[in-house]
């Protein structure tokens, strides 16, 4: 149990090293440098289609009003969303993707399906079903140690 505790741990902080490092190297070679957060943005707001406000992709996102209006502006520079009043409201304002945001998001969930191809060809049935309910558990560590933080912090 001990050499497995040892080498999960050094995996998962492999494999965040490499992440992160994947997204430096995407960003340093790429003219629009866009980062997980805001290819997540684009591919939320593709999902949700309907009245998403500021507030609700920052919500999505769990980071400030602040911070999501930077993301946005960015986004909007990058012609990947667009503002539009809410009809019958102008004072609120929509979020929605344009077409060539909906290209963009096209072309990442396709990278992500390759991904998920790729590490999934040499496992059984059994070992994908293995892997998934690991990695769910995983994902519901990182979730309680989020919301302990901002508990802590409120």
């Amino acid at each position: 149990m001990k050499v497995f505790s040892s080498q999960f741990n050094k995996i998962i902080v492999e494999a965040y090293h490499n992440l992160l490092l994947m997204e430096e190297t995407k960003r340093k070679y790429s003219s629009a440098s866009f980062s997980f957060r805001d290819r997540n943005a684009v591919d939320f707001l593709l999902r949700n289609p309907e009245e998403t406000r500021i507030s609700d992709l920052a919500d999505y996102l769990r980071i400030s009003r602040p911070s999501t209006t930077t993301l946005v502006k960015k986004l909007e520079r990058n012609g990947l969303i667009e503002r539009v009043a809410k009809p019958g409201d102008s004072k609120r304002t929509l979020l929605k993707c344009t077409g060539k945001g909906k290209r963009f998001a096209s072309y990442q969930r396709r990278y992500r399906e390759r991904l998920t191809k790729r590490v999934n060809e040499e496992f059984t049935e059994e070992e994908k079903e293995i892997m998934y309910k690991g990695f769910c558990r995983l994902n519901e560590f990182f979730i309680e140690s989020i919301n302990e933080s901002e508990e802590k912090h409120k």
